[in-house]
């Protein structure tokens, strides 16, 4: 079972409907965990990679909430 000090990095992506984001959290041996959420409308994929790093940020405050 993956803890949250187990994680050492969070991925996005963006889900092919566009409206959804697809988290991963990695651990060091690269076993992971995937959840997702749904947004209130459709994101373009030039807009979703602009806003990386914020969405990079959004998955581990997800993660920390979990702990």
């Amino acid at each position: 079972m993956m803890t949250v000090d187990d994680v050492t990095q969070v991925d996005a992506v963006l889900c092919e409907d566009g409206r959804n984001v697809g988290f991963y959290a990695w651990r060091a041996d690269d076993e992971s965990i995937f959840w997702s959420i749904t947004l209130p409308m459709m994101i373009e994929e030039s807009v979703f990679e602009d806003l990386m790093p914020e969405w990079r940020e959004l998955g581990w405050q997800m993660v920390m909430q979990k702990a």
